[in-house]
């Protein structure tokens, strides 16, 4: 609690030296103070039934030893115990991840300054959470509860033992001087607390309060008895509680004595809760002071054994206690309900009816037989004797009627009580399994069985009598709930659809196509005209009642609602609707749909068919299989709205980040690690946390999940956008999102500059490989070009080489081998090319045979070579007298031949003749 931790004082054995030296020092301030008044005597206390959550280990608290508690301003729990600190998100406890060595994190004081800064008191050093780590402070011990306090500012007092130190929101420690030992006002190890510019402690068995450097200490006749002091507390409206082993004490602002309220025992805790009542962990129990008695409340389990520590009162509907061993407790539901089971005396459970007569007693019809409630009591007592009999238990519905109380048992008995005489009368006894009943205007009783419908006409005639109603459905029929509306209709919920009666008869209303197979197990009408209707296999319809044979009705549209069995349907005097089933109950109010459970504070989450009764203070009675709720303030859950969602903790790789903050980090390749918080009131097995990650700009995309971690791994460079958010589905609410930026850095790599010079380089390298490609180029082409250069020289020789060997070839087959005169074919073909040439008319061809007389006596004579020679040298005569133009060949042998265009002269060829 803010800034007010205290200490178990009992058992420790430090603090049992304390005592002794608190005592020494009282000896020598009984010779001052005047002798200290009697406490007061404890008046009687009345108990209550709570319903206590446990935290452990499977919840997240690594250690069962919690020692103080603290709810910061964002409404986040925080709790530190001998083996760290741990905050509070709603389902579990996460703890706190710093950089202190673990061993130095005995967390034994917490204090929060007026600006919200969160100061840490361990054995070893004082430290101040930074929003992501504990920033070490001053090497302070703090080695109790309440022994760090502020100065009204955001430096803080610390005190350990008989010394005091104020440190400055800076750090600087300064030693407070007091008093010595064995003097008045000497301080003695106890509490610590600052109220409206005073700091006030224990100072012996006297209280001393501070103011500058002056010094005043209250004693016996400042309404200070001698006691041992173990707690301090303030008020929001400035009181001063003190608390030590035999008293309690209580001072108002500017009054000059301190008043005394009954202690129950010694306290180990105080707190207020929203309403300036006192509560005190004490002897396995919390109590709680209304200013002229205490009432006890405790479990059947936990806090019979627990050593309690330090107890927070929670303005969301919840306390909170941190014991020496059982981890942390929490206290559903908190101002309200009220429960009552088998240990506050109810005779047995489910309660199947509840009911209050006309002198204002509470009547629960149970499992066995019943309990009354008095009006202003606390303690159940048994139904009267005139009920107690064999055969009359398992009371279904209790209707009270003026001066009488009728009851229905489960096994149809119908009996009517008389508040007056105390006597109870048997009406009937084979009305069948009983499921509901009810008084309509006119004063008749209307009582619902399996298999028949019954009415009481007189309930007021000395022997009244039950009887059963032609409703015109078939035998079988179960008549399981009714409502009456404004009108004086009586509505009737049967397992073949529903009935309504008005002006003297009976109608089965249509329902057209949304008419269940297996019809509905209750009906109700709210003062707004509203039918409701919950059929038997499962969901919820709704309507507008009236007097038509057909009515429309359609789905109520609530999801949570869709599938559920209801059991009963009720409407309680504001308009209301509450609906019963196995995991609570559902209360609808205008528009507007709230679950309540376990988690509320509820007894139990089965709620029992028709166990409802509305009070005229506005409050609800609900019957339960596991006992009574009694729901003190049904406004406030209705009106209740989620807190905001928190951010507990955020990290790209190791870089916290703050909620609201648009961080700027450079990129990481670790994880970004969220944790949020749901503080107030919550749902935890069925809320939802919802969350986005997107980029600056994008559509938002909901994720949903639930677990309250959310990891992303490897996050791209780029500016995004982080949103949270819880939605409730027993409030159907979502809470406020809770949110950051983070613009995530590209590293060096990929920069822009980096980019640009990206870029170059492959401009770079582009222009390295085209060049280098390019002389490739250009070496393989002048390879190419030395290729064909030389390729080309050898075609040209090869060329001329195949030429000179075609001419060769050609001179070959046209000229004679001998002579080189050409041969027969070739002079023939002479012939015909002149024969053949175009030329004038009448032109002349001249072609001469010339032959060799007598050579064959050369050959025969001299030999064929010398033939040979003679025929060589007379082609080279030839050649010598044929004119230019002239064609010399050897026809054969010996003979030649000559031809040419026109006839020559004797005179330019002396050969030639003309024929």
């Amino acid at each position: 609690m803010h800034d007010e931790v205290r200490q178990h004082a009992m058992t420790h054995p430090v603090c049992r030296l304390r005592r002794w030296l608190a005592g020494a020092a009282g000896l020598l301030a009984a010779s001052v103070l005047a002798a200290a008044p009697a406490p007061l005597a404890t008046p009687a206390v009345a108990d209550r039934a709570i319903e206590l959550q446990q935290f452990t280990p499977e919840q997240g608290l690594g250690n069962l030893a919690a020692n103080v508690l603290l709810r910061d301003r964002q409404g986040v729990l925080w709790v530190g115990t001998e083996h760290g600190l741990y905050r509070f998100d709603g389902v579990g406890f996460q703890p706190v991840r710093t950089s202190v060595d673990p061993l130095d994190l005995v967390v034994n004081d917490l204090y929060l300054s007026p600006a919200g800064r969160l100061w840490v008191g361990t054995r070893r050093r004082v430290y101040v959470w930074d929003g992501s780590d504990l920033r070490r402070v001053a090497d302070l011990p703090v080695d109790d509860l309440q022994r760090i306090a502020g100065d009204g500012g955001e430096g803080v007092y610390v005190r350990r033992q008989r010394q005091l130190w104020h440190v400055t929101a800076d750090g600087l420690v300064q030693t407070v001087s007091w008093p010595q030992a064995l003097t008045v006002g000497a301080l003695t190890d106890g509490p610590l607390l600052w109220l409206d510019g005073s700091l006030w402690t224990s100072c012996g068995p006297a209280l001393c309060q501070r103011t500058g450097s002056v010094t005043r200490v209250w004693g016996a006749a400042d309404g200070v008895p001698a006691d041992d002091w173990l707690t301090l507390h303030a008020s929001p409206e400035g009181e001063l509680w003190a608390g030590g082993d035999a008293h309690l004490l209580f001072r108002r602002a500017g009054d000059s004595r301190f008043a005394a309220a009954a202690a129950p025992h010694p306290l180990d805790a105080l707190d207020l809760d929203a309403e300036g009542r006192v509560l005190a962990a004490s002897a396995g129990a919390v109590w709680r002071w209304n200013g002229s008695a205490w009432t006890s409340f405790s479990d059947d389990r936990t806090l019979q054994h627990a050593h309690l520590r330090d107890l927070l009162a929670d303005p969301a509907g919840a306390v909170w206690l941190a014991s020496g061993g059982r981890g942390v407790l929490r206290w559903r539901g908190y101002g309200q309900f009220q429960n009552w089971t088998t240990a506050q005396g109810l005779d047995s459970a489910p309660t199947w009816a509840i009911a209050r007569d006309a002198d204002g007693w509470l009547w629960f019809g149970n499992q066995r037989q019943g309990n009354r409630l008095a009006p202003e009591a606390s303690q159940l007592t048994p139904w009267p004797a005139a009920l107690l009999r064999p055969g009359w238990t398992d009371a279904m519905a209790i209707v009270p009627r003026g001066r009488q109380v009728w009851i229905v048992f489960n096994h149809g008995v119908l009996v009517r009580y008389d508040l007056d005489s105390g006597k109870a009368l048997q009406v009937a006894t084979h009305l069948g399994w009983a499921k509901f009943a009810l008084a309509d205007p006119q004063g008749r009783l209307w009582i619902g069985t399996h298999g028949m419908l019954w009415r009481v006409d007189t309930p007021d005639a000395p022997q009244p009598s039950a009887q059963a109603l032609l409703t015109g459905l078939p035998p079988d029929t179960s008549f399981l709930g009714a409502s009456v509306d404004r009108q004086g209709r009586v509505w009737v919920a049967t397992t073949h659809g529903l009935l309504r009666f008005a002006d003297g008869r009976f109608t089965l209303v249509d329902l057209g196509s949304h008419e269940p197979a297996g019809g509905f197990a209750d009906v109700a009408v709210t003062p707004d005209g509203t039918l409701w209707l919950a059929p038997v296999k499962g969901g919820l319809l709704r309507g507008k009642a009236g007097a038509a044979d057909r009515i429309d009705v359609q789905d109520a549209g609530d999801p949570l609602l869709g599938d559920t069995a209801l059991y009963s349907l009720d409407v309680d005097p504001v308009g209301r609707l509450w609906a019963f089933h196995d995991a609570g109950v559902d209360v609808h109010a205008g528009d507007h749909w709230r679950r309540l459970d376990h988690s509320d504070g509820l007894v139990w989450n089965d709620l029992a068919t028709g166990a409802f009764h509305a009070d005229n203070d506005g409050s609800i009675w609900l019957g339960t299989a596991g006992g009574v709720s009694h729901v003190l303030h049904p406004g406030r859950f209705i009106d209740a709205r989620l807190s905001p969602t928190v951010l507990l903790d955020a990290r790209y790789g190791a870089a916290p980040i703050r909620a609201g903050v648009a961080a700027s980090l450079p990129w990481d390749r670790r994880a970004l690690v969220v944790s949020l918080a749901q503080p107030g009131v919550t749902h935890p097995g069925e809320q939802q946390w919802q969350y986005r990650l997107d980029p600056v700009g994008a559509p938002a995309h909901w994720e949903t999940s639930t677990t309250q971690r959310m990891r992303y791994p490897a996050l791209a460079p780029g500016d995004y956008r982080f949103q949270a958010r819880v939605y409730d589905p027993a409030m159907r609410a979502y809470a406020p999102p809770v949110g950051f930026g983070l613009d995530v850095r590209p590293p060096w790599w990929q920069t822009p500059l980096a980019r640009l010079g990206y870029a170059v380089l492959a401009v770079l390298v582009l222009w390295a490989g085209w060049r280098w490609r390019h002389a490739r180029l250009l070496r393989h082409q002048a390879e190419l070009e030395a290729m064909v250069r030389e390729r080309t020289v050898a075609l040209e020789q090869d060329k001329r080489a195949l030429e000179i060997a075609h001419q060769a070839l050609q001179y070959e087959a046209s000229h004679d081998a001998l002579t080189g005169l050409l041969n027969r074919g070739a002079a023939i073909e002479v012939l015909v090319r002149l024969a053949s040439e175009d030329g004038p008319p009448r032109r002349r061809i001249a072609v001469a045979l010339i032959d060799l007389d007598h050579f064959k006596r050369i050959n025969d004579t001299w030999g064929h070579l010398a033939g040979d020679a003679v025929l060589v040298q007379c082609a080279d005569r030839l050649r010598t007298l044929a004119p230019a133009s002239a064609a010399l060949g050897r026809y054969g042998g010996e003979s030649c031949w000559w031809s040419g265009p026109g006839c020559l002269a004797r005179r330019t060829w002396p050969g030639c003749s003309r024929r």
